[in-house]
């Protein structure tokens, strides 16, 4: 098969050699233009990409974070939530708390918030709710994250609290000593606090328990820092330790801002990205 040729008249075909330099012209002018539309492009991903970095730690008043455990646990049950927020240059500092008395506890979070540098967010963790209720008035504090925790006003105990709405753990589920310290039996500490995790994790935190004395649960709170300072409260809608009714109750009170998570009272570590977003918030709100 012959090849296809043009058969345009010779003067509709004619190269016009007359316009080449328009046309030369015209090709300046768009490479021009796309020069400077891709230059404009990536000074906006640019400038995007400074923004995204400031998310986080960048974005808030509030860089340090002190976490403190509840009773018969130790600090180790943060480390899902710590690996999150130091991911975002957070400085997260965990407190191991004695759980010899709540003066000894006390005491060793004010040491943690004495060596901060700069303005705190005070995280506390069931029992820890009493504690950070009283070293919160500290001025560096700037705002209280209570997790599953107790919530109690000057004059109140987690004890008085309890009565007043009792949760499903009983006095025969527990193993008391001469000294006043106390375990959980591992059956007990199975169905009533770990509700929600897994069995491994569960059978884990049950058999690494830390004795806590009991009267940690008599202790009369001196000071309601979530008085005077934002307090936000993460609510367990199916904790059996602490009745999620009575968690209510108590954030209510204090004004608290109130976020509820469907699961046990383990939540730091069953639902750890969503305790550490309740947490970023309240880091990004207070000043």
């Amino acid at each position: 098969m012959a090849p296809i040729r043009s058969r345009c008249p010779k003067t509709e075909c004619r190269h016009d050699n007359s316009r080449r330099p328009d046309s030369l012209q015209q090709h300046q002018n768009e490479t021009q233009i796309m020069n400077n539309l891709q230059a404009l492009l990536i000074s906006s991903a640019m400038a995007v990409g400074v923004v995204t970095a400031q998310s986080g730690a960048a974005l808030a008043d509030v860089n340090n974070i002190v976490l403190v455990h509840g009773a018969n646990v130790d600090g180790s049950t943060w480390r899902a939530v710590y690996d999150r927020l130091t991911a975002e240059d957070y400085k997260v500092t965990v407190v191991q708390m004695p759980l010899t008395s709540t003066e000894d506890d006390i005491a060793a979070v004010q040491r943690i918030v004495d060596v901060q540098d700069g303005p705190i967010l005070l995280v506390g963790h069931s029992y820890g709710g009493v504690v950070i209720s009283e070293v919160g008035v500290n001025p560096d504090v700037r705002g209280l994250v209570y997790v599953a925790a107790f919530q109690p006003d000057a004059g109140e105990s987690g004890g008085s609290l309890l009565a007043s709405n009792p949760g499903a753990l009983s006095s025969d589920m527990l193993t008391v000593f001469e000294d006043g310290h106390y375990l959980i039996h591992e059956d007990g500490f199975l169905s009533v606090v770990g509700n929600g995790l897994s069995a491994e994790d569960a059978i884990f935190v049950a058999r690494s328990q830390a004795a806590s004395n009991a009267s940690i649960l008599e202790y009369e709170t001196q000071s309601a820092a979530w008085a005077e300072k934002p307090s936000w409260s993460v609510i367990a809608t199916l904790d059996r330790t602490i009745p999620p009714d009575l968690q209510r109750q108590m954030s209510e009170r204090a004004g608290s801002t109130v976020v509820e998570i469907e699961n046990g009272h383990m939540l730091t570590m069953t639902n750890p990205a969503d305790v550490a977003d309740v947490i970023r918030q309240a880091a990004e709100a207070v000043d």
